[in-house]
């Protein structure tokens, strides 16, 4: 991937983000909180690939994304610490909201992590490289 590429592939993948959290909203207000859990999570899952990808890194899984997140943006300080944590925590909701049959999340939960996943975004683009 070229610088070129990268910032390009970045900025499409922070639109996808930003899409994704309006269409958790958008899912909170016709009541299906178990999705709206789940795009809340792809919305900074989203923005997480886009600071990668301006590094030249693709990580092959959820998991990857977020231990290369730890270590580029936020051990050196550029993202705080509770970005970290609540892109963990998002991502813990969206596995029990899309694999856990039992899972049944509330307005308030679907809230709370649309919030949650709004705070990590907002400090994404305090690093004004998008």
């Amino acid at each position: 991937m070229t610088e070129q590429n990268g910032r390009e592939n970045a900025i499409d993948e922070a639109r996808k983000g930003d899409e994704c959290l309006a269409e958790a909203r958008y899912l909170v207000d016709g009541k299906f909180y178990n999705a709206a859990v789940s795009r809340a999570y792809y919305a900074a899952f989203h923005w997480t690939l886009a600071l990668l990808m301006l590094k030249g890194l693709q990580p092959k899984t959820h998991r990857g994304a977020i231990q290369l997140l730890h270590l580029h943006y936020i051990e050196n300080g550029r993202l705080p610490l509770h970005a970290g944590t609540s892109l963990a925590e998002l991502e813990t909701y969206r596995e029990l909201s899309d694999y856990n049959s039992k899972a049944s999340f509330d307005a308030k939960r679907a809230d709370q992590e649309i919030l949650r996943a709004d705070e990590f975004i907002k400090a994404c683009r305090g690093l004004n490289l998008i």
